[in-house]
């Protein structure tokens, strides 16, 4: 093990989004290869138990100097402006990477970038440089993995076409936009199609009051059981306002799991229109998309789904993440 220190630091870890799932698959890339801790401002007792940290991972941020001689990896862009002071202390000697994992916009002013830059795709790094005039040669383009947990089985679910399950898994919010899909939908989706969400969220208690008592749309709060609900079901569905490279699309490539979705963010690196997914834009595309489901048939259905896996196996294995974190941690050493 290398002596090099890395510390993750992270303040909201009493959650559980896709940052915090990426944050936990850097610290499984780096933990045999250098000393790794991740770092919150909570108490340990707090941190989010779905997230698994262990106790002798984590730190609970008091003193700066903690960072000494380190390299600290950062997930929010409100912890640039204390990076940046800390970088430009005397005797510190901090080098940070800033993971980008969204499109952003404002506050140009208090986004003090690092050097060192990860961002997740193409449209992330369309973003630093439109938008933030950040340099390309600061820019290191990492896809976000997804870890296997057994030996891959390929999908042998038989698609009925009177019976349709779309799973929506994702934080119940404005910006994944589930309460605006149940409205646009309700009283016109074909009878023979269920959509199912999965998540919590400041939305929640508006999109289970739409729901209740209507069997298309049926509303499971938080679970930590996704994979598992992926198998169970003969789509997954994200039609977001924006995205960065949203973990659960790659999930259901990895499961041969047929998706459909929107072009937002890095959406189209994992989707591709026809061969592993439906992509739509409109609501009326949307509706209209989804009412054909039952003319889908098993072939269409089974060709999506080896081509998913296929996507994942040549860009989101958890091998290539690993490697190429490495790689950029040993560049800054």
């Amino acid at each position: 093990m290398s002596t090099c220190k890395i510390f993750q630091f992270n303040i909201e870890l009493f959650k559980v989004t896709g940052i915090q799932r990426v944050l936990l698959d850097i610290h499984e890339a780096l933990k045999d290869e250098y000393e790794c801790k991740i770092v919150g401002n909570i108490s340990y007792e707090k941190v989010n138990k779905s997230l698994s940290i262990s106790e002798r991972d984590y730190i609970r941020f008091h003193n700066p100097f903690l960072f000494k001689d380190s390299i600290v990896i950062i997930h929010e862009r409100r912890l640039l402006p204390l990076m940046w002071i800390l970088t430009h202390l005397p005797g510190l000697n901090i080098k940070c990477i800033y993971i980008h994992h969204n499109e952003l916009y404002g506050n140009k002013r208090l986004s003090l970038f690092p050097k060192n830059i990860v961002a997740i795709s193409d449209a992330g790094i369309n973003n630093l440089i439109g938008y933030f005039n950040i340099p390309k040669g600061n820019i290191t383009k990492i896809h976000n993995c997804v870890r296997e947990k057994s030996t891959y089985i390929p999908r042998v679910r038989k698609y009925d076409s009177s019976n349709i399950t779309i799973l929506y898994p994702a934080r119940i919010n404005d910006v994944k936009r589930q309460t605006e899909i149940v409205k646009h939908l309700k009283g016109k989706l074909d009878s023979q199609i269920q959509i199912i969400f999965a998540g919590t969220g400041p939305k929640y208690e508006e999109l289970n009051t739409l729901c209740c008592g209507d069997e298309q749309f049926k509303v499971l709060g938080f679970r930590d059981d996704i994979p598992e609900l992926m198998q169970e079901c003969d789509f997954m569905m994200l039609f977001s306002r924006h995205e960065g490279l949203p973990i659960s699309l790659i999930e259901a490539t990895q499961i041969g799991l047929p998706v459909i979705c929107n072009s937002v963010g890095g959406n189209l690196e994992i989707i591709q229109d026809g061969i592993n997914g439906i992509v739509v834009e409109e609501w009326d595309d949307l509706l209209n998309t989804l009412n054909s489901l039952p003319s889908l048939t098993q072939k269409k259905i089974d060709e999506m789904s080896k081509n998913g896996r296929k996507i994942y196996e040549r860009n989101f294995k958890f091998n290539i993440f690993k490697n190429n974190y490495i790689k950029l941690i040993d560049s800054l050493k």
